[in-house]
């Protein structure tokens, strides 16, 4: 018996020891963060954002919330991976095509302005004569771009398939410089080649390049740069000084790390501007529109779009297309129906290692804008979005 009892005991005491041994890495690790965990929505917020950054590949997260006039604002993970460094609300992350958005509501704003009407040809303000620009008759008109009904083609040049493969294997620095050649005297003369793929405003079909035309079309109008006309309307109208397609190169250090997955960081490119000492990521080509800002600037951009007093923004989320899904689109928004109140949103996700979700319910006073630097799928943001969503009317 004595010697069963000891044997029991020393192996009772070899299990022991091997659990204390374990090393501290097996042990999940706790999850950065500075939520405060004060109320039921903090501890939901928690609860969905663990369960988002338990997906592999996750660096960062960074939730705005807006409701009935309560701004708040969670981040998690790192800035930049093993730095044990939170974002910051002044750090700039690229937007992705939740650019096309202020596209669309500076379309709006020269509608108010009474520079153009959504119903106009485009070919008002390209120079000479684009007689390819129609199709049985009809052309494209300003709308038809602004609601992705255009049927222009998704490329800008159609490039032989050597020559893209080529370019395909060399850096992503060299790529950009290729492309950066291609400006809008290049475009213009491209879009003698178009052929619409089919009858503008019929068909919703999902248009970077499209888009791209349409801020072509915009300075036009205004005989203005692009990149002077929204960052003065986002100054004047929002209050918004930190978004912009062009960062400052003195400003290039409060740009956050992206991140392929967890393991690869996407390195920077330089795209100097010598003229105006910017780096400049609003190419004409390829991939469309860009925008970039900081989750401080895109909590009043989410408050603004929620409480939609802005006339321009007003009038980018009413519905110009419906889709058979039930899906409307407005000018760049996308509109969705909620038990009958009505939505509006734009996700974005770039070759540079960003992800952005930002979703406006003006009837609940209610807006979730997400920034992630990582190129996690977007499906598992929507669900992070629709988890915080439920909570917030309840």
């Amino acid at each position: 018996m004595f010697t069963m009892k000891k044997g029991c005991f020393l192996i009772f005491r070899a299990i022991m020891l091997c659990l204390i041994s374990i090393p501290c890495w097996s042990q999940p690790e706790k999850l950065l963060t500075d939520n405060p965990l004060r109320d039921k929505l903090d501890r939901v917020v928690q609860a969905a954002a663990t369960d988002y950054m338990a997906n592999p590949g996750t660096v960062g997260l960074s939730i705005a919330i807006y409701k009935d006039g309560r701004r708040l604002m969670y981040n998690y993970g790192e800035s930049t991976k093993g730095t044990g460094q939170l974002i910051k609300a002044n750090q700039l992350f690229n937007l992705g095509s939740v650019a096309k958005t202020f596209i669309g509501i500076m379309l709006a704003q020269a509608v108010i302005d009474k520079r153009a009407t959504l119903q106009d040809d485009i070919r008002k303000y390209l120079p000479g004569k684009y007689p390819n620009l129609q199709y049985e008759g009809r052309s494209v008109r300003l709308i038809d771009i602004a609601n992705h009904t255009s049927g222009l083609p998704k490329s800008s040049r159609n490039f032989p398939a050597k020559i893209m493969d080529s370019i395909k294997n060399i850096s992503l620095p060299k790529q950009l410089d290729f492309f950066s050649k291609y400006n809008q005297d290049t475009l213009m003369k491209d879009m003698h080649k178009f052929k619409l793929e089919t009858l503008p405003g019929t068909k919703y079909e999902y248009n970077g390049n499209a888009m791209t035309i349409l801020i072509l079309l915009l300075e036009r109008i205004y005989h203005q740069q692009y990149e002077l006309l929204v960052t003065n309307y986002l100054k004047n109208h929002l209050g918004l000084y930190d978004t912009r397609t062009k960062i400052p190169v003195n400003q290039l250090n409060r740009f956050i790390q992206g991140y392929k997955d967890a393991s690869r960081p996407v390195q920077w490119y330089d795209l100097t501007n010598d003229k105006t000492n910017e780096i400049n990521t609003n190419l004409f080509y390829p991939g469309g529109p860009s925008m970039n800002s900081t989750m401080a600037d895109m909590l009043k951009y989410l408050i603004a779009n929620v409480e939609e007093t802005d006339p321009a923004i007003r009038l980018s989320h009413k519905e110009t297309y419906h889709q058979t899904d039930s899906t409307g689109v407005g000018l760049s928004w996308m509109i969705g129906n909620n038990d009958g109140k009505r939505f509006v949103y734009h996700s974005g996700k770039t070759g540079i290692g960003f992800s952005t979700l930002c979703v406006a319910y003006p009837e609940d006073k209610t807006g979730i804008m997400i920034l992630v630097n990582g190129n996690l799928s977007q499906d598992n943001i929507s669900i992070l979005s629709d988890k915080i969503k439920i909570a917030l009317v309840e």
